[in-house]
């Protein structure tokens, strides 16, 4: 089995930045903030969504998953999501596990 990784280190026991998860939550959010002003807003998720499920699942439906989308991680209430209102809402998430692809040979 091969591993494609964005971040894998060249050399396993060495310390690599780019393999950092604060690193991999970044370029996470940076995928999902489309216009680059360091927020994700509703109109961006469901951009994202539509990109993601196409016409899989109603409209309505997609909308429903980016308002609780930002109801559950926007904690100051600015109908937005922050850097750190992110890395907070995938606080519990293997990051690391989940942005690895496998290969078998």
């Amino acid at each position: 089995m091969h591993v494609l990784a964005h971040f894998r280190p060249i050399k396993r026991n060495k310390e690599n930045k780019l393999n950092s998860r604060e690193e991999k939550l970044k370029f996470a959010f940076k995928m999902y903030d489309l216009d680059n002003d360091d927020m994700i807003s509703k109109d961006e998720l469901l951009a994202i969504l539509h990109m993601m499920v196409g016409t899989n699942i109603s409209e309505e439906q997609l909308i429903s998953i980016a308002e609780r989308t930002i109801l559950e991680a926007d904690e100051d209430g600015d109908q937005m999501i922050s850097f750190e209102e992110f890395c907070k809402a995938l606080q519990r998430t293997d990051v690391e596990q989940k942005m690895s692809i496998r290969f078998l040979n």
